[in-house]
């Protein structure tokens, strides 16, 4: 007899590749890495090699580290609660424990992919930004070099990206495509709104804003992923599918 709880089933199902689940999004950070170190020995082929510290520190607002691992992360979301849920049910669990069980995976992935972005600023930093003024990791919207900001940013990026999908995904299992392309015209709606009426508020909001600097990215994605993880929840609990 099975004396796994139930949730673990669920976790296990989602990190059970570790190469897929753990490892492609360390791969596709250092790729953004591997990137920014070409288009730094680029434009070496012009001002010579290793950049100027004032050439350097413009790469400081490179965007890469926040662009390059949300959509991997949005389709693994999405595939877990269309590939496992049945699978899961198939090994007694209710609705609640796959949920539960998923997000106790995607926690893990996240932790994973946000300790491996740090190490990789860590080497950055060490090799003085790869030994030729290169910057991918040590730039501004993770912190200029703070490993916590750095850590809590793209853990906190991974997880809003992985619930995200995983919402999408259980929209798409219980209702099919048409819902899906609702919700996510009504979201980009409604964070188009949001921006509309930061800028149309400036005055009042913005000295806050600029205060809280490269947190503002932790601390709008940490939002919108409590809002998707609550999304993923009710739709997986209402979907009308028995379990």
């Amino acid at each position: 007899m099975n004396r796994t709880p139930r949730p673990l089933r669920s976790f296990r199902l989602t990190v059970f590749s570790a190469t897929n689940v753990l490892l492609v999004p360390l791969i596709i950070l250092a790729l953004m890495v591997a990137i920014s170190v070409i288009i730094t020995l680029i434009i070496g082929i012009k001002t010579g090699l290793p950049l100027s510290q004032e050439a350097s520190m413009g790469m400081t607002y490179n965007m890469g580290s926040v662009f390059s691992i949300p959509g991997f992360l949005i389709a693994v979301g999405a595939m877990t609660v269309n590939r496992q849920f049945a699978t899961a049910l198939a090994f007694g669990s209710t609705r609640r424990d796959f949920w539960i069980g998923s997000s106790l995976g995607f926690l893990v992935i996240s932790l994973v992919t946000g300790i491996g972005g740090v190490g990789l600023m860590w080497l950055e930093k060490a090799t003085d930004h790869w030994f030729i003024g290169a910057r991918a990791m040590d730039v501004y919207v993770l912190g200029s070099g703070d490993a916590w900001q750095a850590f809590l940013t793209i853990t906190v990026l991974s997880l809003c990206s992985l619930f995200l999908g995983a919402g999408f995904g259980t929209l798409f299992r219980a209702w099919g495509p048409r819902v899906v392309v609702a919700s996510a015209i009504g979201m980009g709606l409604v964070l188009c709104g949001g921006i509309a009426l930061v800028v149309w508020q400036w005055d009042a909001w913005g000295p806050a804003i600029l205060r809280l600097g490269a947190w503002v990215i932790t601390i709008g994605t940490g939002t919108l992923g409590l809002i998707a993880m609550l999304g993923s929840f009710i739709a997986n609990r209402r979907s009308g599918i028995t379990a």
